[in-house]
């Protein structure tokens, strides 16, 4: 049984680890996509030049001293308070004999980082560069709040476990050198693709109501990462994008004096007459009915 499922008391973990893995190192804390283990001193059981791999991301933080390692055969010199990543199926191990080295190592599920890559950048495929980088500050106070509540385990623990490591996620993707990074050079080309059918769907459903979800899957986004590049090419929210196209097109038919107030409510997608004059106050600075008298 993997340590993390020890530690659980179940099978439910998607996590795993070697059991050797288990002798050299004691366990801190786990939910189940994310452990995080801290070393002994020092660490026994190392054969120099003995590598392994394992089917997780892991990632590596030197708390004193710069222990040297084996990454596919490549030597590496970790420096202090930096993160340093290895992918799933990357063989690694000491490159010395580490008896004065203390580490913190996270381990994060292939599906769980998958699933917060694709939420952030709309990509769920995520390799790491081998290259280490000063920890964040918020990655280190997520990281004590992890472990504070794996022991603990106050009321609702697991529900502070399960953001928490969403949160960390997020940050290390965020914050060391990826696939997901480089590729954020093309961002700019192929984000206005996408947002101007985006824009074109808008303006052509004007009459409907919105919906994040549909609109996010015609540009071929996630709804989180869509809304992010929509804002960067608009300036505006999809919502607030699409409110605002709504009142300009009322106040337009308004100007041409043909058809009522209610119409005109019904012609731009409002179930009832009171949002539409909520909305049209709020962007014009009064109501459809004064703005029709300012227009005559």
């Amino acid at each position: 049984m993997s340590i993390v499922k020890s530690f659980l008391g179940n099978d439910q973990s998607s996590v795993s680890i070697d059991e050797d893995l288990f002798n050299r190192l004691f366990y801190a804390g786990a939910n189940n996509d994310l452990f995080i283990i801290k070393s002994k001193i020092p660490i026994p059981n190392q054969d120099i030049g003995d590598q392994h791999d394992h089917e997780n991301f892991e990632f590596t933080i030197p708390l004193s001293h710069s222990p040297k390692l084996l990454i596919e055969n490549k030597p590496f010199t970790l420096p202090r308070r930096n993160i340093f990543p290895t992918n799933p199926g990357q063989s690694h191990g000491p490159a010395e004999v580490a008896n004065q080295h203390r580490i913190i190592a996270l381990q994060i599920s292939v599906q769980e980082l998958k699933k917060i890559s694709s939420s952030l950048f709309g990509k769920s495929k995520v390799e790491f560069l081998n290259t280490p980088v000063p920890i964040d500050p918020h990655i280190d106070n997520l990281i004590d709040m992890f472990l504070y509540e794996s022991i603990k385990k106050q009321a609702g623990y697991e529900f502070i476990l399960e953001h928490t490591s969403s949160l960390l996620g997020a940050k290390i993707l965020r914050t060391l050198k990826s696939s997901l990074t480089l590729k954020e050079k093309h961002f700019n080309s192929v984000s206005k693709k996408e947002i101007n059918r985006a824009l074109d769907y808008l303006h052509a459903s004007i009459n409907q109501e919105f919906s994040l979800k549909n609109v996010a899957e015609l540009a071929g986004l996630s709804k989180y990462h869509f809304i992010r590049v929509f804002k960067k090419e608009t300036g505006k929210t999809p919502y607030r994008y699409y409110m605002d196209l709504k009142i300009e097109k009322a106040a337009e038919l308004i100007k041409m004096n043909k058809f009522s107030i209610t119409e005109i409510c019904f012609m731009c997608g409002f179930k009832d007459h009171s949002h539409f004059s909520r909305v049209f106050l709020n962007k014009k600075g009064v109501t459809p009915s004064n703005f029709k008298d300012l227009c005559k």
